[in-house]
Order: C-alpha cells, then sequence, then structure tokens
C-alpha cells in the first residue's frame, strides 16, 4: 500500500513515517520544509533502513498538488502538514 503522508518531516509527521515505514508501506512524503529540516529523511533511513520518496511541495500550490497525484496512486492519505501559531 502506497501512503501519503504530508508534513511527513515534521515532528508528528515523521514519527508516524517511521511507524509506517517499520509496518511495510511504501510512503511518498510531501512537506514544504517550512517548519521542518530535509536531514530529517536521513534520520528516518537511519531508524528503519529504508527511504521514503519525498517531494518538496507546497500544498498550496494547485499545480504542484494536481501533479502529484497524477504522477502517484495513493491508497491513503494521513494530513499533518498546517501553519500553526501556538
Amino acid at each position: 500500500m502506497q501512503v501519503l503522508v504530508t508534513g511527513g518531516l515534521g515532528y508528528i509527521g515523521s514519527h508516524t513515517s517511521v511507524l509506517l515505514l517499520e509496518k511495510g508501506y511504501d510512503l511518498v512524503i510531501v512537506d514544504d520544509l517550512s517548519n521542518s529540516n530535509e536531514k530529517v529523511l536521513i534520520n528516518i533511513n537511519k531508524i528503519t533502513g529504508k527511504n521514503p520518496i519525498f517531494e518538496k511541495i507546497d500544498l498550496k500550490n494547485k499545480n504542484s498538488v494536481s501533479k502529484l497525484f497524477k504522477n502517484y496512486d495513493f491508497d491513503g492519505i494521513i494530513h499533518f502538514a498546517a501553519h500553526k501559531s501556538v
């Protein structure tokens, strides 16, 4: 199963991505890196031994999102991408 994890390099998204990879899911992680760092991808690989697909996409960009859904056939989506103020 191929799962899309938006915000997958943030704190909650990266932990969820690790768990999904350990359960055998194929992942596509989408993140615009506004609140995260691409180095998290290296740590995900160190923990799981797997390399999920990473797409640097701003989900507010309609054309990028359309292209994403044309290029992949997702079985599920977990959405963690958001701008927040705490």
